[in-house]
């Protein structure tokens, strides 16, 4: 009876997931790649404004920006789908000099009907440009991940993960909802995000890192120079230093606890607890780090 029921039972999970397989299938779709190439010289920079849509960005040498624009549109017929790909959606590629620039805008009207049911547009923008190009990126929604360019990377999304992997030069780049991780050798690095977590690991001279929801882990991987702040509302700040690194440091958990595996004294004042002091001498560095509810601990790799 039991074996009789579980099979039964199986057989059903199975029967469902085909049919929902079939409907996603079989709903139709309409296509598209739009290609572009830019011959340019090392030194410019690459600007994006798109109101969502997930991006990459990859330096792969030559003197060249390679855009690749990739449009799918889903809809209840082929021909609404094929519509939708071709008049809600609009973009535009300029170039300036060895400057490049891409803006992309679903139709505002187009997206106020909520489209009909099924319907959906999405988007997706790669991007490959010489090792050493600028890049200032403005999105409404959605990914943002640049990998091994040296130069400025200045950029925002209201909603969306921020990802650079191995870059070299300053950073400011800010996120309302999602996660930031940076990898490299930052001069400066300015990184922010209203509700997310902050992943750092990189050589980097100055940094400030602010999460107003989420958790702030940053490793140093050399001797810091100037400022540094990294700050949480309701999160923990995790700090690795080089064991002989030298910098005037400050850790404040205004409601949690703090840690920290250099000689410094942790005061603890009813529910706040802190510690201060200097790091093999001290030096022109200083670090700051704080937690609103939350947790901060200062360890050594």
């Amino acid at each position: 009876m039991n074996r009789s029921f579980a099979y039964t039972k199986t057989l059903g999970f199975a029967v469902a997931a085909i049919l929902i397989l079939a409907a996603f299938k079989s709903i139709p779709t309409a296509r598209d790649v739009i290609k572009k190439e830019y011959k340019v010289n090392p030194g410019g920079e690459l600007t994006l404004d798109l109101d969502r849509g997930n991006v990459e960005i990859e330096a792969t040498g030559g003197n060249s920006v390679k855009i690749e624009l990739a449009r799918r549109a889903r809809a209840e017929s082929s021909e609404e789908a094929e519509r939708i790909l071709q008049s809600a959606h609009r973009y535009e590629f300029d170039k300036d000099g060895d400057d490049v620039s891409i803006q992309s805008r679903i139709e505002e009207e187009r997206r106020q009907m909520r489209w009909r049911k099924g319907s959906a547009i999405k988007i997706r923008l790669t991007v490959r440009v010489p090792e050493k190009y600028d890049v200032d990126f403005k999105s409404g929604a959605g990914n943002i991940t640049i990998t091994e360019v040296a130069g400025e990377i200045t950029g925002r999304t209201g909603a969306g993960n921020i990802i650079l992997e191995d870059i070299e030069g300053e950073v400011d780049v800010k996120s309302g909802a999602g996660n930031v991780e940076i990898s490299g050798n930052l001069e400066e690095a300015d990184v922010v995000t209203g509700a997310g977590n902050l992943s750092i690991y990189a050589q980097v001279g100055a940094l400030h890192a602010v999460a107003g929801t989420g958790n702030v882990t940053v490793e140093m991987l050399g001797q810091p120079r100037g400022e540094s702040k990294l700050r949480t509302g309701a999160g923990n700040v995790s700090l690795s230093l080089p064991e002989d690194v030298q910098a005037e440091v400050r850790g404040t958990a205004s409601l949690g606890t703090v840690t920290c595996e250099f000689p410094i004294e942790v005061s603890k004042k009813l529910l706040s607890h802190s510690f201060s002091g200097e790091l093999n001498g001290g030096g022109n560095a200083s670090i700051v780090m704080a937690a609103g509810v939350g947790n901060v601990s200062l360890r050594r790799h």
